[in-house]
């Protein structure tokens, strides 16, 4: 009796334990149930990741980025509602560590606030290929970073528009509050249509550009070889210039004509190559004749094409854009001109603009007791006309009176 009693005790025992047992079972699986319910409920909230940034090709320097950017799926017709949602989705994924490592590279290369846009250009094409995408992704970014944008939409086409302290030609632009604003895509000869402004702010600043010296983009370069005949002696001038520059050139918008052409000197390359070599072709002849030298290696060691013809619009052309083309319209030689009396003679000088005629020439100081065409803030000029052949210092066929003059 008393055994069979501690059997049924046991046996009590053993069955409470395996009741436990399925107890705790039974809970791990709605613990479980209710994990997998809340981790699918979160993610459904969080944005999706496309591939992160690898590589991006910036004028020739290999730039790295630890960025993953969010999936946006804009479709045609655009609505604001959408637009607003994925800012939000791209703000989330923390676009200031992007910014963070942009800066850095920015420093890196001295590049000023127009440099930095076109490198955003080619990190937004790496993030995304669809057009719409890249252009809210711009827009997000350059919030984010601080200057003064706006986004224009349209039923099916996105617009950035940014606010830039110097002028750019040719190119689709608003005027909102104060300010004018300029489309950052500086796509030429673009149909004006209506747009709606998503977000209705002026806060921020200004894209501004150094005009003092470009970006250090110097990683890649060219050789150049040019033949040049004068007064029946031949001259070959060869070297090698920087490529990573003139691409960079290409892709800047049309700057306004100024100084800056100048001020943005041949590289190191080619000044030690190119300006040495005409300092040496010069050194022994009279100052009319140096400067007849280099108009004439002007006017007939590069081939006159338009920008049209070579680019399909209108642009004009930095010094060492011009030794890597090897051609030039009257507006790009003049610069060369210009740059090289500057550089070989230490000559300084003007631009003489013809609107009516569409025509650009150069006012070449001369301090000479007759041989001169005017006289402008009591400095006597000599005109040189590098786009025509045949010219020499002094000679031109267009009305001085009507000369707008630009002093760079």
């Amino acid at each position: 009796m008393l055994i069979f009693e501690n059997k049924s005790l046991s046996l009590f025992w053993m069955i409470d334990s395996q009741l436990n047992k399925i107890k705790n079972i039974l809970a791990c699986c709605t613990f479980y149930r209710c994990l997998v319910a809340f981790l699918a409920f979160t993610f459904s909230y969080l944005p999706v990741f496309s591939n992160s940034i690898k590589s991006i090709n910036l004028y020739g320097h290999s730039i790295h980025l630890d960025f993953a950017a969010p999936e946006i799926n804009l479709k045609a017709p655009l609505e604001a509602i959408d637009l607003t949602a994925s800012i939000g989705d791209l703000k989330n994924v923390n676009l200031q560590k992007l910014v963070y490592q942009m800066d850095s590279i920015s420093v890196q290369f001295g590049m000023d606030d127009i440099a930095y846009l076109l490198f955003l250009d080619k990190v937004s094409k790496c993030v995304y290929s669809n057009i719409l995408e890249q252009g809210l992704f711009k827009y997000a970014l350059l919030k984010t970073k601080g200057y003064r944008v706006l986004l224009g939409y349209s039923s099916d086409y996105l617009t950035v528009y940014g606010h830039l302290d110097f002028k750019v030609h040719n190119v689709a632009f608003v005027n909102y509050g104060k300010f004018v604003f300029t489309d950052l895509s500086f796509l030429q000869n673009l149909e004006p249509c209506e747009e709606i402004l998503l977000e209705a702010s002026l806060e921020g600043r200004a894209i501004t550009m150094n005009d003092k010296r470009p970006p250090l983009f110097n990683v890649l370069s060219k050789q150049y070889n040019i033949h040049f005949e004068y007064e029946g002696m031949q001259y070959n001038f060869e070297g090698r210039l920087n490529h990573s520059l003139v691409s960079y050139y290409r892709d800047l918008p049309a700057i306004e004509f100024g100084q800056v052409y100048l001020n943005y000197q041949f590289s190191e390359q080619a000044k030690n190559s190119l300006i040495n070599s005409l300092r040496q072709a010069t050194k022994n002849m009279f100052p009319s004749k140096q400067i007849d030298f280099l108009l004439q290696f002007a006017q007939t060691a590069f081939l006159y094409r338009t920008d049209y013809e070579s680019m399909g619009m209108e642009k004009f052309a930095f010094p060492e854009e011009v030794l890597a083309n090897q051609f030039a319209d009257c507006e790009d030689k003049s610069v060369l001109f210009a740059y090289l009396a500057k550089e070989v003679l230490d000559l300084p000088s003007v631009a003489l603009i013809y609107y009516v005629d569409n025509h650009l020439n150069v006012g070449v100081a001369f301090n000479h007791k007759s041989a001169y065409n005017f006289i402008y803030n009591n400095q006597k000029y000599l005109v040189c006309e590098p786009s025509g052949l045949g010219f020499k210092p002094g000679e031109n066929i267009y009305d001085l009176n009507k000369a707008s003059i630009v002093n760079w």
